[in-house]
Formats: C-alpha cells, sequence, structure tokens
C-alpha cells in the first residue's frame, strides 16, 4: 500500500484546488459515498467517467470471531496445515461510465483491473510471497428510480476475469489458491435497492445490494453470494465539501463445489486457501469519507473504513482496513 501513500500530495493537492472555486449550487453530498456503487441516476443524456482505486489489507488469521496464531493454523504447532497465509494486498482500479438515455433510466459498466499478493510462511519456518494482476469481471447494470428518491438497479457480472492465474510456489510454478484469483468465471446476477434524502445542510441514504451466482463455472465450482447491507449520513461544514460517515454490514458465502486442480492439496491440507468451505464471511465496518465538489462538474472522493467485528469460517486472513479514492465527472 506504499503507493497509495505516494500518490495522497496530489489528492490533497486537488482536494484543495476544488475547494478554492465554488460548486455552483452542485451538492457534494449528492452523491454517496465512493464505495457505494448504484447510489445516484442521471437526467436525460447526462453522461458521467468514473476512476476508482482501491487498495485493502487482509493481516493475521480468524477462526470465527477469534485471532489465531500462526501456532494453531500450522501443523508444527496444533494446527492442520503445512502452509500459511499471513498477509493479503488487493490493489484495484476501476473506470466507470454512466448513460441516462431518459429520466427514466441510467445505464452503467465497470472494468477494473486487480491485482493480488499473498504473504505466506511454511511449517519449517519458511517465507514465500506470490502475486497476480489481470482484467477482473466486467458489469453492466440499469439503475432505476421510482417513488421519487428511492432507486432500484439490477445488472450481470460478465466473467472477463481469470481464476486460473498461476505464479511461483515452493511446489514450482502452480494455480493460485481461491483468494488469488481475479474472476469468478460465472456470469453473476446483481441487484441493489436504495434511497437517499437531501436536506437544507446534510444527506442520509440506505441501501442492500446482492451478487448472486448463476451457475458453476467451467472449473466446477461457484463462488459464495454477496450481500452488503449500508447507511450513510453527509454534512456539509462548507459549500464545496462534504464528511460522511457510514455503517457496512457484509456477507459472502461459501463457494459451492471445488476446483479439481486443487484437489491433493486439498487432501493433503497444504494450505486453507485451497478449501471451498473456508471462504465464507461477516464483516461490520465503519467508514468515514469526503466528497469533494467543483464548478466544472469534476467530484473528487475519499473514503476509509475498517472492521470493528469480524466473523470468518477460518482460518481467513481477516480484513485489516479498505481504502478508496475516486474521481467523477459529470457532463
Amino acid at each position: 500500500m506504499k503507493r497509495i501513500f505516494l500518490g495522497m500530495p496530489l489528492l490533497v493537492y486537488l482536494i484543495l484546488y476544488c475547494l478554492t472555486v465554488s460548486a455552483a449550487g452542485v451538492r457534494p453530498d449528492a452523491h454517496a459515498p465512493i464505495n457505494v456503487m448504484a447510489d445516484h441516476n442521471h437526467h436525460a443524456g447526462e453522461v458521467m467517467l468514473s476512476y476508482r482505486f482501491m487498495a485493502m489489507r487482509m493481516a493475521g488469521n480468524r477462526d470465527g470471531t477469534h485471532r489465531q496464531p500462526i501456532d494453531s493454523v500450522l501443523r508444527s504447532g496444533t494446527g492442520d496445515y503445512m502452509i500459511a497465509p499471513t498477509a493479503m494486498d488487493m490493489e484495484m482500479h476501476m473506470l466507470g461510465v454512466m448513460y441516462a438515455p431518459s429520466d427514466a433510466v441510467t445505464f452503467t459498466a465497470m472494468l477494473p483491473w486487480i491485482k493480488n499478493s499473498m504473504d505466506h510462511v511454511t511449517m519449517t519456518d519458511g517465507t514465500f510471497s506470490t502475486s497476480a494482476s489481470y482484467l477482473g469481471d466486467i458489469s453492466v447494470a440499469a439503475i432505476l428510480p421510482f417513488g421519487g428518491d428511492h432507486l432500484f438497479s439490477i445488472g450481470l457480472s460478465v466473467p472477463t476475469g481469470d481464476q486460473s492465474l498461476m505464479d511461483m510456489t515452493p511446489m514450482g510454478r502452480s494455480i493460485l489458491p481461491y483468494p488469488m484469483q481475479v474472476g469468478s468465471g460465472t456470469c453473476d446476477l446483481i441487484a441493489g435497492l436504495g434511497t437517499s434524502a437531501l436536506r437544507d445542510h446534510d444527506s442520509l441514504g440506505a441501501q442492500v445490494r446482492g451478487i448472486f451466482r448463476l451457475g458453476d463455472n467451467d472449473d466446477g465450482y461457484a463462488m459464495g453470494n454477496q450481500v452488503s447491507v449500508t447507511a450513510w449520513y453527509a454534512r456539509n461544514p462548507i459549500p464545496n465539501l462534504s464528511a460522511s460517515i457510514r455503517g457496512v454490514y457484509e456477507y459472502r458465502g461459501n463457494y459451492d463445489g471445488a476446483n479439481p486442480v486443487y484437489a491433493m492439496a486439498l487432501a493433503n491440507k497444504v494450505v486453507p486457501t485451497v478449501d471451498p468451505a473456508r471462504r465464507a464471511g461477516q464483516r461490520l465496518d465503519l467508514a468515514f469519507g469526503i466528497n469533494v465538489a467543483h464548478e466544472s462538474g469534476h467530484r473528487l472522493a475519499l473514503e476509509y473504513q475498517w472492521p470493528v467485528w469480524q466473523k470468518l469460517d477460518g482460518p481467513q486472513l481477516e480484513t485489516d482496513g479498505v481504502l478508496t479514492v475516486g474521481w467523477q465527472l459529470a457532463m
């Protein structure tokens, strides 16, 4: 995550620049915090371009709600495995476009590029790291306003990502475990329902959103369904800037089926990351963010969220924090 902090001076400069220019009636909190998708619609003929960078850090193992020391994961201690993950970084660059052919519908498309890296320790005290990067699954959706301030979104995630990425391990060049892959391999239904309200100097909103697998991929498995529920409150201390606080509950299920390429590693309990029954979890996060609006239609946004509670079907790496930085331009 070092590259994030190298880019922070530029982000701070851009935010300060935006604050020097009137937003000309544009509400910075007219959009939700940057990590909330499908939160707003557009009027007929409007287009919005966006870029998001998200970095997630995971470190330390957890089973249920309890932290697990490495000795309780590895066979050299009281655990079952030959190898244990110790940390993982996920970085995602996402390009987005929104277009409204009419006031009744706004179409969206998202194109992500994902890079994953993971550190490991072996039962003989050896260490190694793996990494992989590739285009993720592209998603398209329609956002439909109804009943005033309510929005319904429905879309499809297309399996453009790869679920067979490889890197060097102590066993030679191998297909990496489930968490290191950047694609699902399945067409997935994306659906959400949200609402928001703008008041004189503040705003609030809520959303429920899910990703539902529509079948198995070519490797004979499907990732677990995912559901998130979030609510936020934002206030404008000055006209160009809003500050927000947000609560997030996230659930993901275990995988259905298994990739046969992991069968030997799974049977010999080489590493828990090849076990499709150790992928589920729940998490409750607290997030703080800022949105800055510029009269030209540019927006800059930042949000940081960290878990206040986690329950995992472990051992699994627990999440330490998620940073999202974004730019949007409405035309």
